[in-house]
């Protein structure tokens, strides 16, 4: 059987967190997460961590590992969405709110820049 969440080789791929030999944390990189945002591409998606795990740094490793592992597969920028509640967590992190209000939920979608990448140009390019 073929994986197809190899982080090592292509998008998308998958990140589990194990905290005392129990799963507590979870993360994708996928190509979309926002279907009415569709030139927006790879997304960080489903970042989730369990209730009694929170704020041990979890989410905060998920994230700079899924970060290292796009940027080794050539990744410029990446994409989130989130509550806006969660606009500080972000930012510390180096996320840059572009755009609020987003969906019946009101969401905010979130852009990381890798380091040395160029603002400018989107990090793929959809055919």
């Amino acid at each position: 059987m073929l994986n197809f969440l190899e982080p090592q080789t292509r998008i998308p791929f998958a990140l589990v967190a194990e905290c005392d030999g129990r799963l507590c944390g979870n993360t994708l990189v996928i190509e979309s997460d926002e279907s009415s945002r569709p030139k927006l591409t790879p997304w960080l998606a489903a970042l989730w961590v369990d209730e009694d795990m929170r704020k041990q740094g979890v989410a905060a490793s998920l994230l700079d590992e899924a970060i290292r592992r796009s940027a080794a597969l050539g990744v410029g920028q990446l994409y989130l969405i989130a509550r806006p509640a969660l606009r500080d967590f972000y930012a510390k992190k180096g996320w840059e709110p572009i755009e609020d209000g987003v969906g019946e939920a009101r969401l905010t979608v979130h852009r990381y820049i890798m380091p040395g990448a160029p603002k400018s140009v989107p990090s793929i390019i959809r055919e």
